[in-house]
């Protein structure tokens, strides 16, 4: 087993749909201190899928978080690449069927995940796109002890790791967090980046190189919130 990382990297930027989660606290008279200590359950889970997105990417430089489920599945970074691709494809032919012929949410999908919009019912189709994928991919860890050891060291190296800060600035919400630096050692790793890809292929890109900002812990505790008071939790 390798040891645990000692030496942390600090990230600093705003929080997913900042704006629009304050909204909804000052809307509903919600405490953000109370709303940020609920949402300090998907914690671990957020800064692991980071540590592997930013500094434990068996595969690229810097990737999506998705990269290793797919350790002992695929050989290079190409085929990874591939496999990426046809996720993405997927999720974007699943809401082409589910809202074929609402032409106006299709966009707000679209301009929702990019963060040009924050569009509630947009937020929730996406997390549920999230959830759905990572459930595909946890079940083939049941058969690849590699990607299970691998998600396990990632687990242990973030176990000790602090909490997010957040902090309040007029109606945004600034987060900073670290993940650690040491990784095991990997082959060279390849640069992935959505200019390599083919015009056809780039909005499939754009889907799983953004979609993990809906694991966000505190968009998933927004969207739990919202559908509490509406009736419907998302899934």
């Amino acid at each position: 087993m390798f040891p645990i990382a000692t030496q942390v990297l600090t990230v600093a930027s705003e929080v997913p749909y900042d704006i629009l989660i304050y909204g909804w606290l000052q809307i509903h008279d919600l405490c953000q201190s109370s709303f940020v200590e609920r949402s300090r359950q998907y914690e671990r889970s957020f800064l692991a899928w980071e540590t592997v997105r930013k500094v434990r990417n068996p595969f690229f430089v810097e990737g999506t978080g998705f990269e290793g489920y797919y350790i002992g599945q695929v050989q290079s970074p190409e085929e990874v690449v591939e496999r990426l691709l046809q996720m993405g494809h997927y999720m974007l032919r699943s809401n082409y069927r589910l809202y074929r012929f609402d032409y106006a949410f299709r966009s707000r999908l679209m301009k929702t995940l990019l963060g040009e919009i924050s569009d509630p019912k947009a937020i929730e189709v996406w997390s549920a796109q999230f959830g759905a994928a990572l459930g595909r991919l946890r079940s083939n860890l049941l058969t690849n002890a590699e990607a299970r050891y691998f998600q396990a060291e990632t687990y242990l190296r973030t176990s000790s790791l602090p909490t997010i800060h957040y902090q309040q600035n007029h109606y945004t919400i600034n987060q900073e967090y670290v993940v650690p630096t040491a990784v095991s050692p990997t082959s060279a790793r390849s640069i992935m980046g959505l200019d390599t890809l083919k015009p056809s292929d780039y909005e499939a890109g754009v889907v799983v190189w953004s979609i993990g900002k809906f694991g966000h812990p505190l968009v998933r505790e927004y969207i739990g919130e919202r559908g509490i008071s509406v009736g419907v939790r998302a899934s």
